[in-house]
């Protein structure tokens, strides 16, 4: 229990003076920057050696070629046969007729989930018809399902032999997390490579990018199963095979099933990046409007993907939730019950009519459907679209608040933060920046921390990306600072005003569920193409997480600590500055976090509209199939997200938790 009186206020010499002197270091910096940025010096001292530069990409290329033509016999076939697959689901779910689907969505979602899931199901799938998306959804839902298939067909063997050895796991690991890190585009090359154009490529790709969550929270559930449990079957005789089968994977059902949602997720988070490749559905009608610059078409599209994501989000998330261990207990049925004797089987009837009723309906609907063109397709008469007023908004903004909007690139972006940076980490010498930036991770995070970003920044230099990668470490440090600064501001107002926080929570939510590439759309249409677009985009789309950890942090802060706060004097400025915020920032760091890895996941998406940097670098070697190029940019996007996320983690042992407050 709490005690305030036990409680000392920690004052601003003792919780803030470490936050201070790094103010102070990063404020000297920043003079430093801008002044160099006007002063407009030369950059050339800052290099990577030329001779230090090695051809590290000629080898992954012949590796790859070698393994293409040398196994063209293996997946050759397995190409066709998914092709064949893939189309004759889309075949089938083309012909379904509308209403089928609509009501087939809604009984399984009651089904799952009780009567609200099932008409909320129900309505959604509607509702993507009616804004004219309804073909593209259905090639869409037939490529995340055949993906998620087979990852969780490949993840769940793989995640229990990972519970079975902790060899095997600890080889497994660095796999997973270098395929959850390197960025999905640098996949488009071994799979152009492998498979070609079509859609068994963008099943690879969905699959590689999708199947580490179905593993670990497979390895995990089955290793959290009770030991005791384990010898109890072993003790009744059960063989390894039959304990896994009859006790450890239905005990950690709701793990793996948490897993395969998580799959789910991440699976239809790459549709978009599929549709370059030729698979048709909702991702094309993102890149088509992305080309045209339509905003009104690309918020359609983007939330036609936000409602199938929530649809497919909450069936796994029922199927996770409704395991062994949430069912209700069966009562056993005493003396004299008619429930002993049997006459209560037709109320067991009961339970089932309506889903007899819903099955009947869904026949007879197939039957009509296929003769009543109105059922087979859906018809034009119910869809409406928002588009011309979204993009007559949007080009009155163009017009009449470029003054705000070109302030806002010009002087707030390039001026007071892209140019000092990036003027400021190509002037300063290799061997400088090296050993600045293992001092920085040095301190934030400890000695394997600062070998990592020593690594990865000599990778960069002998891959012959110092230059390409000191612009993106420019974007990404620009477009964090300016993200966790409003973040952490919102976030405040947020703790003090309910009202406020209630008004924001949707916004939120739809900022975190919209694909990465619609921000990209209105972005172009107000501030144009280059790298301070994607530096805008970056900002927008990373800013919720630092924004609800922030609220989170300072409303979790004991109402003993403010009182006894209060009590001794302290302003409400006070209170804030010296009190919730010291106490939250273990949970701010962590908004921080996860701000700095979106950031950093928006760097590819930046290069698409000319941002530059590793991103761009990235998606021309994908184009041009270079492999070995493209590989490294990646690894190199790899190296740079591992240091920044182990460094914003910080060292935890040194965080104050607020349960630790006694």
């Amino acid at each position: 229990m709490i005690r305030a009186e036990n409680l000392r206020v920690p004052t601003l010499p003792e919780r803030l003076h470490r936050g201070v002197l790094w103010v102070a270091v990063a404020a000297a910096a920043y003079i430093l920057a801008f002044s160099l940025a006007t002063a407009n010096v030369g950059t050339e001292i800052g290099n990577w050696p030329s001779t230090w530069e090695l051809a590290i990409h000629q080898p992954i290329d012949v590796a790859f070629e070698w393994i293409a033509d040398t196994f063209a016999w293996f997946f050759n076939p397995i190409s066709k046969i998914l092709d064949a697959g893939l189309a004759g689901i889309d075949a089938f779910l083309l012909w379904l007729p509308w209403p089928c689907a609509v009501v087939g969505t809604a009984l399984l979602g009651f089904r799952l989930g009780g009567r609200w899931l099932g008409l909320f199901c129900g309505v959604s799938t509607l509702f993507l018809g009616m804004i004219g998306f309804w073909d593209s959804a259905m090639r869409t839902l037939s490529v995340v399902g055949v993906s998620v298939i087979i990852a969780v067909g490949l993840g769940v063997p793989v995640g229990i032999c990972a519970a079975f050895s902790d060899r095997f796991e600890r080889i497994v690991r660095p796999v997973l997390d270098t395929m959850q890190v390197l960025p999905a585009f640098v996949y488009l090359i071994p799979a152009l490579v492998l498979f070609g154009v079509s859609g068994t490529q963008g099943i690879f790709l969905t699959v590689v990018y999708s199947i580490p969550p179905v593993i670990r929270l497979t390895n995990l559930g089955i290793r959290q199963v009770p030991q005791a449990v384990i010898e109890t079957a072993h003790s009744h005789g059960s063989t390894t095979i039959q304990t896994l089968m009859q006790v450890q994977l239905p005990l950690a059902k709701s793990s793996i099933m948490m897993g395969v949602n998580q799959t789910i997720m991440m699976a239809v988070s790459m549709i978009i990046i599929t549709a370059l490749v030729g698979v048709q559905g909702l991702g094309t009608d993102v890149w088509l409007s992305l080309r045209e610059v339509d905003a009104g078409e690309g918020l359609e599209s983007g939330i036609a993907i936000v409602i199938l994501a929530i649809i497919l989000d909450r069936f796994s998330y029922a199927m996770a939730t409704s395991g062994p261990n949430s069912a209700a207990p069966v009562p056993i049925a005493a003396a004299g019950d008619p429930r002993a004797s049997g006459q209560g089987l037709p109320n067991h009837t009961k339970r089932y009519a309506l889903y007899i009723a819903g099955a009947a309906s869904m026949v007879s609907l197939l039957i009509v459907g296929v003769f009543v063109q109105p059922l087979r397709d859906f018809p034009d008469a119910l869809t409406f679209t928002m588009a011309g007023p979204v993009n007559a908004m949007f080009d009155w903004m163009a017009v009449n608040l470029h003054f705000i909007t070109s302030w806002i690139r010009d002087i707030l972006f390039r001026q007071l933060g892209y140019s000092p940076i990036h003027t400021l980490l190509l002037w300063l010498p290799w061997p400088a920046f090296m050993v600045i930036a293992a001092a920085l991770a040095y301190l934030t995070a400890g000695w394997r921390v600062a070998l990592l970003a020593v690594v990865g920044l000599a990778f960069a230099g002998i891959g012959g990306l110092w230059d390409v990668t000191m612009d993106t470490l420019s974007q990404v440090l620009t477009a964090g600072v300016f993200t966790v600064v409003v973040g952490i501001a919102i976030g405040v107002l947020a703790s003090q005003s309910r009202a406020f926080e209630l008004a924001l929570r949707p916004i939120l939510d739809t900022m975190q569920t919209m694909p990465i590439f619609v921000y990209l759309i209105p972005v172009i249409m107000l501030w144009g193409i280059g790298p301070l677009v994607g530096i805008i985009a970056t900002s927008v789309y990373a800013l919720p997480p630092v924004i609800r950890m922030t609220t989170l942090g300072i409303k979790e802060v004991p109402s003993q600590v403010i009182e006894t706060a209060q009590s001794h004097g302290s302003t409400g400025i006070q209170t804030m500055l010296q009190v919730k915020i010291p106490l939250a920032f273990p949970t701010i760091m962590m908004g921080v976090n996860q701000t700095i890895i979106m950031v950093l996941a928006m760097v590819i998406i930046a290069g698409l509209v000319g941002g530059g940097g590793l991103g761009q670098e990235v998606f021309i070697n994908s184009i041009w199939l270079r492999m070995g190029h493209g590989l490294v940019a990646g690894m190199t996007i790899v190296f740079m997200a591992m240091a920044l996320d182990r460094m914003t983690q910080g060292n935890r042992k040194s965080s104050i938790p607020l349960s630790a407050v006694r």
